[in-house]
């Protein structure tokens, strides 16, 4: 699918949300693109709505796309819970003049604990590292969650006991826990189970 257009600047911008999967050892990671222009905050709003994490790209041979930049992180962080982690890419390295993550990262005052990768969608620099790097991060906020789910695989009701919620937000909880394919539910025997072969990612 063609998600770019050219811009009166005679530059291609991403116009579309754009949608992408890979499988790293037993998780199907889903990837879903947006447009980095102010305009298509909707579309940002939709697709940051029940994300595990966020790559925000900034382009590190246009540092006057900055503010604009800055701006839909503010606003990208609004809608994300407080623990949902970020990892940003300085893409465009394959580009002479690109600025390293830690000149973009000074000047847009971002910490020093929000991990940063010199990236190039053209040449593939860093891009599986960096899913990676985001992948085990998830993996570790769901590990302890994981292994609550494996010991009430045949007790829902003691697990809706353990985490302290009733029917109705038991069902939206399992049924997510489904599309993000962390488990496999079984509507008859109401029971479910935790899919094999997650597992942190080296």
């Amino acid at each position: 699918m063609n998600v770019e257009a050219k811009g009166k600047d005679e530059k291609f911008y991403t116009v579309a949300m754009d949608l992408g999967s890979v499988k790293l050892n037993g998780f199907d990671v889903f990837l879903f693109g947006t447009p980095g222009l102010l305009r298509f905050s909707v579309m940002r709003s939709i697709c940051t709505s029940g994300s595990d994490g966020v790559i925000f790209l900034f382009d590190a041979a246009s540092p006057e796309k900055d503010d604009s930049a800055i701006m839909i992180l503010n606003s990208i962080r609004k809608i994300l819970p407080p623990n949902t982690p970020i990892i940003f890419l300085a893409n465009k390295q394959d580009i002479e003049g690109a600025r390293p993550p830690e000149v973009i990262r000074s000047q847009n005052y971002l910490p020093e604990d929000n991990k940063m990768f010199p990236t190039s969608t053209k040449t593939s620099l860093n891009i599986k590292e960096s899913i990676t790097y985001l992948v085990n991060h998830v993996f570790e906020e769901y590990s302890s969650l994981l292994q609550t789910l494996r010991t009430y695989e045949t007790d829902i009701e003691g697990l809706a006991e353990e985490l302290k919620k009733d029917k109705i937000q038991m069902r939206d909880f399992l049924n997510n826990l489904e599309i993000k394919r962390f488990i496999e539910l079984d509507r008859i025997k109401k029971s479910y189970k935790v899919r094999s072969g997650l597992k942190y990612l080296v």
